[in-house]
């Protein structure tokens, strides 16, 4: 039976020195003893642990994904549970503050007041609410404990408020903020009440959020690891956990785990024969703003580290170019430069702080006959081929679409010009046109372009007035819009949809072309995200997908899990190789307001010992900003901790390179005061 007393194993060791063999050589020797579980914190991660435990012949282990693993032992508990995504998360949430924008919510004689700054602007209010409410969820601070902390916080301040005219206080602000500390003691009463009401309005949004995930059954990725957790605290024995029990349980990269992975991990290890092993890289720990609790690593028995097989630091080719579009250029010459040396492809990558920077070195990159995979969180909805291919689905469930209908009309495969769509938005031709063989419009058709536009496509009532060439090709795509439904009917809707795109894409060129094979690998990513939606079949299911990924794609942010194709340059965000290194590695975008990012504080900050505080100043006659916002901001140097977090994450981009390093910035340094320029530190 599991000791309760023993204390968890922690392999501490630097980037690149041996952790996960190490960690994959404890977990062959303890499957020799007993069923044993690896565990990687993201997909990458556990793509390296499988490859490396294959690699060594281990066949008789569980390799997991954290929240894979928490997925299916909340489904376990609750067979009914169905999973939704970020977005889908936050439309639950948008529901939950129905009543409050609408002016129903609370009651009358509620002690809470409304009139508060931030919901003059509901979805902004809204965003920032979410985002508060998803570090409370990480954080395991239950709605109840919002207020209760607030209000202690509120009187930690209020009531013995700090030296608002200090000299340092005073410098470390900005102008907007410092003029928010010239307060007297009748506004700090006047924001305190404001900022009670305010916590009361949070607590309440979250509140009904956690009841409705809950009541419905659903369940995003933070309620399954509690669902998960909640579970197996109840279910210690092996004989009622199943699958789910292990006699030895080792994680690797535990650095990025978060209150409830923790927790989470812990209460999987309750039934375990051996204590818990976790490996770690505490300078690794690059997000500790988002939720990483490296100091619950503090304790527990250190193994020796694994022998030092690091190499010397890479030294980098450092450059700065003139504008983005050079520097995408340059990154792209360098990459053509190593592969033509030797390196392989899929042994270089462009590592970018933000993924939605990527066309740019995609394009690049395709000029010079190389291809590319993104890997990371992106919006898949701001790429070309993305959306050419969502309009095509759009169009196909609805006829009618207008803004899908009209992409699919100037896209590559239509290339109809201006003139000829003017001409398919107007109106019909004319019942006398065949006695005198040109066009003419008939004059009784009032209905909107967007209408005229579908039903002119689908009945060909205008097709007199087109030219030739777009008459056959108007007249294909009416062919293709019925074959299409056809499709859709009779098979599966994921090959349906595949035949689709296959049929109604034009391709940029040869299959062996650079773009058309990053197309398609593009088109695996929407495919791959279509399927988590788990739609079912038929053109009613297009119908409801289509409506959904409308929805959410404003906000969408698809993870695209690192994948090593042969003859492919993956363009990756750094938290999506966790755990992988290249032989060659570029850096671009090293300039303040890129990498690092500016730092913006949140509209709402939580803390322990001052609980809530809000940015906007709801009322205020001298200053649109709180002056405990800006307190606080001062006190836990907020944007020197996000340039300390950019930094960590900046170093760990580095040790991703093995061989070839290149470190590039566009423009001009700035002199670095707020926000510096990691480019011309590390020339220093």
């Amino acid at each position: 039976m599991n000791d309760a007393t023993k204390e968890t194993v922690v392999i501490r060791a630097g980037a690149r020195a041996g952790k996960t063999e190490r960690l994959v050589g404890l977990a062959i020797e303890a499957s020799r003893r007993g069923k044993t579980l690896l565990v990687g914190i993201g997909s990458a991660s556990t793509t390296v642990l499988r490859s490396r435990a294959l690699d060594r012949g281990a066949n008789d282990m569980a390799i997991y994904e954290i929240g894979d693993l928490a997925a299916e032992i909340a489904a376990l508990s609750e067979p009914a549970l169905r999973f939704i995504d970020e977005p889908s998360a936050y439309g639950v949430f948008e529901r939950a503050a129905a009543e409050l924008f609408a002016g129903t919510w609370p009651p009358q004689d509620s002690s809470i007041e409304t009139e508060v700054a931030e919901l003059r602007s509901p979805e902004r209010f809204l965003e920032h609410a979410w985002t508060l409410v998803q570090r409370l969820r990480r954080a395991e601070i239950a709605p109840g404990d919002v207020i209760e902390r607030a209000a202690q916080g509120a009187t930690a301040f209020y009531a013995h408020p700090p030296n608002l005219s200090s000299p340092t206080l005073l410098s470390y602000l900005n102008d907007a903020a410092r003029s928010s500390l010239d307060v007297d003691a009748e506004e700090l009463l006047r924001q305190h009440r404001r900022e009670i009401d305010l916590a009361k309005i949070l607590a309440e949004l979250y509140a009904r959020f956690e009841s409705s995930i809950s009541g419905d059954l659903l369940a995003d990725r933070c309620a399954a690891l509690s669902r998960a957790t909640l579970w197996l605290q109840a279910n210690v024995d092996a004989s009622t956990r199943g699958e789910f029990s292990f006699d030895a349980i080792l994680v690797d990269d535990a650095e990025h785990c978060d209150e409830r992975m923790h927790d989470f991990l812990n209460a999987l290890a309750l039934g375990s024969r051996q204590p818990l092993t976790l490996a770690c890289n505490e300078a690794g720990a690059h997000r500790p703003l988002q939720g990483a609790r490296i100091e619950r690593l503090a304790g527990g028995t250190a193994l020796t580290e694994p022998p030092a097989t690091v190499a010397a630091a890479v030294p980098p080719t450092v450059e700065r170019c003139t504008n983005r579009d050079t520097e995408a250029q340059r990154t792209a010459s360098w990459i053509a430069e190593r592969i033509a040396a030797g390196t392989a492809p899929e042994e270089s990558t462009v590592l970018l702080r933000d993924l939605d920077d990527a066309v740019r070195f995609e394009e690049a990159l395709h000029e010079r006959g190389i291809a590319t995979a993104r890997a990371g969180q992106c919006n898949l909805f701001r790429r070309r081929d993305v959306l050419d291919a969502f309009a095509l689905l759009c169009w196909i469930a609805d006829p009618f679409a207008h803004d899908a209908l009209l992409r699919i009309l100037e896209g590559r495969r239509m290339a109809l010009s201006d003139a000829t769509i003017a001409t398919l938005c107007g109106k019909a031709a004319s019942a006398q046109d065949s006695l005198f063989g040109a066009g003419e419009r008939a004059k009784d058709d009032d209905r909107p372009k967007a209408l005229r536009l579908g039903d002119n496509i689908l009945s060909g009532a205008v097709d007199p007035l087109l030219g030739d060439l777009a008459r056959e090709r108007v007249s294909w795509l009416r062919t293709f819009h019925g074959r299409g439904r056809e499709i859709i009917g009779t098979m599966p809707l994921l090959d349906a949809i595949a035949a689709l795109w296959d049929e109604g894409l034009a391709p940029w060129g040869e299959p062996t072309d650079a773009r058309e094979r990053s197309r398609r690998v593009a088109l695996e990513a929407l495919q791959a995200r279509i399927a988590e939606c788990d739609a079912g079949d038929g053109l009613s299911a297009l119908r409801a997908l289509c409506e959904h990924l409308r929805r959410v794609a404003k906000r969408e942010r698809t993870e695209i899990p690192y994948s090593r194709r042969e003859g492919f340059v993956t363009i990756a965000e750094i938290d999506a190789v966790i755990g992988i290194s290249f032989e060659a590695v570029a850096i671009p975008s090293l300039q303040a307001g890129a990498f690092p990012a500016y730092y913006v504080p949140p509209a709402f900050l939580f803390t322990p010992t001052y609980g809530l505080a809000a940015r906007e100043n709801a009322g205020g006659l001298k200053s649109t900003r709180a002056a405990k916002h800006a307190y606080v901001h001062y006190r836990y140097k907020l944007r020197e901790r996000h340039i300390e977090q950019e930094r960590r994450l900046f170093a760990y981009a580095r040790s991703r390179a093995r061989t070839a390093l290149l470190l590039t910035a566009s423009g001009r340094p700035t002199r670095g005061i707020n926000t510096p320029e990691f480019l011309e530190e590390y020339r220093r």
